[in-house]
Parts: structure tokens; sequence; C-alpha cells
């Protein structure tokens, strides 16, 4: 697993002494913890297992945003169509 990568899969997770399943989640691998409101885990749980169903990817890096150029083409005022 790489640092940032996007899974869908079955967790075990440890909080204090008792060990949690969650089945079918998405977890991103960062630091080792898993934290999902949703869920109901509002605080930060340890993960000691990842059984992986699928990777899904890798977070975005870019900090780009994309441009558009307004199109010069006119509606037709009845129809709506392009003219």
């Amino acid at each position: 697993m790489e640092r940032k990568e996007i899974f869908y899969c079955n967790l075990t997770l440890q909080n204090g002494k008792d060990i949690l399943c969650l089945k079918n989640v998405v977890y991103k691998y960062t630091d080792g913890y898993f934290k999902n409101k949703r869920l109901g885990v509002s605080e930060p749980l340890k993960v000691l297992k990842v059984d992986v169903i699928h990777s899904l990817g890798f977070e975005n890096k870019t900090n780009e945003y994309l441009e558009f150029k307004k199109s010069n083409e006119k509606r037709n005022n009845i129809t709506g169509a392009y003219e």
C-alpha cells in the first residue's frame, strides 16, 4: 500500500481493548488510523488489518483549475436552440 491510495476494503479496527470489523468501506491509507462520522466513528481508530477488495486509485495531487471560454454562439429566444 502506498501513501494516499484509496481502497474499497474490509477493515479491522482497534478501539481500546475492543476490536471492530467494518465491511465494504472506502479507506484512504494515510497514517494508519480510520475516522468516519457517517459510520459512527468519531474518534480515530487504529487500523489493524486491511482486506483489500479493490484499489480505487490515488488522491488528486494537482491544485489546478480548469478554465473555460465563453461560447460566442447565440440562442434563439423561442426554441432555445443555437443559431
